[in-house]
């Protein structure tokens, strides 16, 4: 492939971008489907003859995930199965896109599949006795404890993500109506959520008497800052979870992303319907929403006790 070939691959892949940009996916997406889909260009160029995309066949592409089989990380590690799902679903997009706009005679990717992701076992959930007792042992006579327990409660309380956390503002706070208006989530779509009025009285505190300590007039409009009155990145709020589970004494790998599994499952456990769970968590999919609907296996050994003719009646 000569400097010349592959600079109208480039171009086209710069159109691409332009594309995903004005079907407003997010940056995120965006940025991870230019990476991957260069990362093909790259082995196209240095592996094999093809010189332009109209040359690429369906051949080509079963060769190139045979050859996601043996690449390495910048560790020295083999691409793990859903890495290799993104790089393919990354190309298929590309491809159709070419397809649809006739800038191909037909799709080489249409029959192209990703490898099948790995069942994992669920890591172990926060119990609600646990959950509560990490929120109750957070110390808020100092503003940075209050700001801590104001996370954890919004963390817990509504299910939100990470970044959605990080990226609420204080317009986006209703105290009169305990909500959070979450903007942009995952897919850019807003909505609204319950704080619930024990949540709600902290995160009004917070707001009342901790965060005009910490912003130190910098005018930074986000609902959570660090101590200097800056955003919150995401490493803080991490670091912030498991400062305060380590505190709690409980011992488990949770993180902000686990206390929105717990928000999940705890109220699906106590009743709620499914398709409020995943208003709540904001998911386009009910098929998202029902990961939460695994059974973890101390559910399973008091079924057990209760049912199986060996365990029945034993104490």
């Amino acid at each position: 492939m000569t400097p010349e070939q592959r600079r109208k691959i480039d171009l086209t892949i710069a159109r691409f971008i332009d594309a995903m940009t004005a079907w407003n996916w997010s940056r995120k997406t965006i940025v991870s489907y230019e990476q991957n889909i260069r990362y093909f260009a790259d082995w196209l160029g240095a592996e094999t003859e093809v010189a332009t995309l109209a040359e690429v066949s369906p051949e080509t592409l079963a060769s190139y995930q045979m050859a996601l089989l043996s690449m390495e990380t910048s560790r020295g590690d083999r691409l793990s199965a859903g890495t290799q799902r993104q790089r393919i679903t990354a190309l298929k997009s590309f491809f159709r896109y070419l397809a649809e706009e006739g800038r191909l005679l037909s799709d080489p990717a249409a029959a192209l599949r990703g490898p099948k992701a790995r069942q994992r076992l669920p890591q172990p959930l926060l119990t609600p006795k646990e959950a509560i007792h990490l929120l109750d042992s957070v110390k808020t006579s100092t503003p940075l404890g209050l700001r801590d327990r104001a996370i954890l409660e919004v963390l817990y309380g509504t299910g939100i993500r990470n970044a959605e956390l990080r990226g609420l503002e204080l317009t986006d706070l209703d105290l009169v109506g305990e909500t959070l208006t979450v903007h942009a989530g995952k897919g850019n779509r807003d909505r609204v959520v319950p704080l619930g009025p024990v949540a709600a009285e902290i995160v009004r505190d917070y707001v009342a008497e901790a965060r005009p300590k910490l912003a130190q007039g910098r005018g930074v409009t986000n609902l959570f800052i660090s101590k200097n009155g800056l955003p919150l990145d995401f490493k803080l709020s991490i670091t912030i979870v498991c400062r305060h589970l380590k505190r709690a004494g409980i011992d488990k790998p949770v993180r902000p992303h686990r206390l929105r599994h717990a928000c999940a499952t705890h109220m699906l456990r106590g009743g709620a319907d499914i398709r409020h769970i995943q208003k709540l968590l904001g998911h386009a999919s009910l098929q998202t929403t029902q990961i939460y609907t695994r059974v973890e296996i101390g559910d399973l050994q008091a079924v057990h006790r209760k049912f199986h003719p060996r365990e029945r009646g034993r104490r």
